[in-house]
């Protein structure tokens, strides 16, 4: 049984704030003013022996995988909207200084990786974190992950496999 005994005054574990410190680093990095779901995910893809990256990357969404997933859905969102795909580098922005704010599809990650967190006691909080980003209907990240043709349900399969109890992938929370 995964203990949770490694959480801050909060009761965030460890682990999840780690991903979520990054995804402001990632949200800054790439001159946003407000940190979303795709940030997390990018931030997830880091975490380095997780199941839930160890999924991602299986299905070719590690860091990289995601960026391009992110580019073809910008690209396919401006081409709907009749404009034509614009320079990466005229869209290169300076890194932020300030802190971003917590954008919708941010604040409800977190809130359905608390539920779920809740609901699967013996699963590691990052996959708790990829579930909770794969449930997502709308938005950038599964117009992404659609246009990168990866089937979000093998993806979570994958990572629940890895963080089951005894399993060689699995981690403490």
């Amino acid at each position: 049984m995964v203990e949770r005994r490694d959480r801050d005054d909060h009761g965030m574990s460890r682990a999840l704030r780690e991903i979520i410190i990054r995804a402001v680093a990632e949200a800054q990095h790439r001159g946003d003013s407000v940190v979303e779901a795709e940030h997390l995910l990018l931030s997830l893809s880091r975490e380095t022996g997780s199941p839930a990256a160890g999924a991602l990357d299986a299905a070719g969404l590690d860091h990289a995988g995601i960026e391009a997933a992110l580019r073809a859905e910008r690209a396919a969102s401006l081409a709907s909207a009749g404009v034509a795909p614009i320079d990466e580098e005229r869209l290169a922005a300076m890194p932020r200084i300030g802190r971003p704010r917590w954008g919708t599809s941010a604040r409800d990650v977190l809130a359905r990786a608390h539920r779920e967190s809740a609901r699967t006691r013996n699963r590691a909080a990052e996959t708790d974190l990829l579930a909770a980003i794969l449930g997502l209907d709308l938005g950038t990240v599964p117009r992404a992950i659609a246009l990168a043709g990866v089937d979000r349900e093998a993806v979570l399969a994958h990572a629940g496999a890895e963080s089951a109890p005894g399993s060689p992938g699995a981690r403490r929370r």
